[in-house]
């Protein structure tokens, strides 16, 4: 018989800024490229149509993170459907996603999962989320110089 799965150290989902801001660039690609070649094709009706996809997307990305004991899981999903999936055992490292690392002009948080650079939260949320994640990826590791 199998143990029962260890409970969550930490647990967070909120908005996900940075898969929100790659949706909003498709209207405005080549400085509007996009919505002129569809104000072409389809006049006004399509220029409305685009923005009405772009927003039912961004309404829905979300970013989730879960800690346990021995991996750390962080999911990205449209409205409750999953659509990417990063799972690891150990967090390397906690950012914020600005320039340096700096949480000056960041819109999250970037969390170096097993060598990969995953982005996460807003910039809303991203003092908590870096607290948060750093206490739990360094409690019990000791940190050398």
């Amino acid at each position: 018989m199998r143990d029962p799965p260890s409970p969550a150290l930490f647990e967070f989902e909120s908005r996900d800024s940075l898969a929100q801001f790659s949706v909003w660039l498709l209207p405005v690609v080549g400085g509007g490229t996009l919505s002129i070649l569809l104000w072409q094709f389809g006049g006004l009706p399509a220029v409305i149509a685009t923005a009405l996809v772009c927003i039912s997307l961004v309404a829905g990305l979300r970013a989730s993170i879960a800690v346990y004991p021995n991996r750390v899981e962080i999911v990205r999903k449209w409205f409750f459907l999953p659509y990417k999936k990063y799972s690891g055992q150990l967090i390397e490292d906690v950012s914020y996603g600005g320039d340096w690392g700096l949480d000056e002009g960041a819109i999250g948080v970037v969390v170096r999962l097993d060598g990969r650079d995953i982005h996460i939260g807003t910039a809303k949320n991203m003092h908590y989320l870096h607290d948060a994640i750093s206490r739990v990826a360094y409690s019990g590791r000791s940190i050398e110089a």
